[in-house]
């Protein structure tokens, strides 16, 4: 009997152990908060990983809570061809790095409605994860609706990640709860490079 509420007792432990963020290189800061809603772009190094070949990109939205009605809010979240998310490379002066022609295999996410709860937080995956070439590529590479960034081991620049989020506003709500609307903008994220 004591084995088992030992076990029952450790179990949700072990859960929670296969949620940390071991493989985070870069944690942006919250962009202003926009009609109750805030966010922030986050990256994973995931080369060492046979699954994928390129970074894993999050996008964290918020749900701020600010004293009025505690209702929920729909995002309708879209980042296939539309320029809803639009994320963009910098260099350490602030001049956007062009994106690159990448070939990819593989199909576009499908767009889907967010529905945040009154002060909660979802992490949704911002980068094309669906995409992508079957080689590993040299360096750190980031998968764009139109492109992409390979960030060099060698790298002698300071790279920055940023962007902004517009979801579309003729998407009605199909819980019929409060459709968000604005304009979110992040601040620059540094990726540090990897000395070979």
């Amino acid at each position: 009997m004591k084995t088992i509420v030992l076990f029952l007792l450790l179990a949700p432990i072990q859960c929670c152990f296969g949620q940390t963020d071991t493989n985070v290189i870069a944690t942006g800061d919250w962009s202003e908060v926009v009609n109750g809603l805030r966010g922030r772009l986050l990256v994973y190094d995931d080369q060492g990983s046979s699954a994928a070949n390129h970074a894993r990109v999050y996008l964290e939205l918020q749900h701020v809570f600010q004293g009025a009605w505690a209702i929920p809010l729909e995002i309708y979240y879209d980042i296939g061809v539309r320029d809803d998310l639009h994320l963009e490379v910098r260099d350490r002066l602030d001049k956007p790095i062009p994106l690159a022609p990448i070939a990819i295999r593989g199909f576009v996410p499908n767009p889907c409605w967010v529905t945040l709860p009154c002060d909660s937080i979802v992490r949704l995956r911002a980068d094309l994860y669906t995409l992508g070439p079957q080689s590993k590529p040299d360096g750190l590479e980031i998968l764009a609706p139109h492109g992409g960034w390979i960030i060099q081991p060698n790298a002698t620049n300071d790279i920055f990640l940023c962007g902004s989020f517009t979801p579309p506003k003729d998407h009605p709500s199909c819980l019929n709860y409060h459709v968000w609307q604005g304009t979110l903008n992040f601040p620059k994220v540094k990726i540090p490079v990897k000395k070979p």
